[in-house]
């Protein structure tokens, strides 16, 4: 199962997903007692606020294995306006908090970091985060 939790929060998506992400703020012990229930392995795609950053710990501390998407700050930011969702002013608000806030997030996301995202903008393959994730080489 893939959930995407920033289409999510904004209410897009289906009620059994927007449930999960309800389910999430609410209680995460809950949330993934019933992702486990499904019987399906979960990625969830979130470029998480800085609010949520005890989430995260949270999810971790209950065994959910966590990554971190870097790259090129600026082919991001190029990106980012392209897809046109939010206004570009999220995109700093976002990265200042980031950089606001490295150590906390780098406490808890450890040595899982991957390159995605290089000048251009150019995105990594799937296949390639994939194997970077579970160590094979690409």
């Amino acid at each position: 199962m893939h959930l995407e939790f920033d289409q999510l929060q904004r209410g897009l998506g289906t009620q059994s997903n927007l449930s999960l992400i309800e389910l999430l703020q609410a209680n995460p012990d809950a949330f993934i007692s019933r992702l486990l229930q499904t019987g399906q392995s979960t990625v969830i795609d979130w470029g998480f606020s800085l609010l949520d950053l005890s989430r995260v710990r949270r999810l971790q501390q209950i065994g959910t294995v966590t990554w971190w998407f870097d790259g090129d700050r600026k082919a991001a930011r190029q990106a980012f306006i392209k897809r046109g969702t939010v206004s570009p002013g999220h995109f700093k608000v976002q990265i200042d908090s980031i950089e606001k806030n490295w150590q906390a997030i780098k406490e808890i996301i450890g040595t899982r970091i991957i390159k995605t995202v290089a000048a251009g903008p150019a995105h990594a393959a799937p296949e390639w985060i994939f194997d970077k994730m579970f160590g094979q080489e690409p």
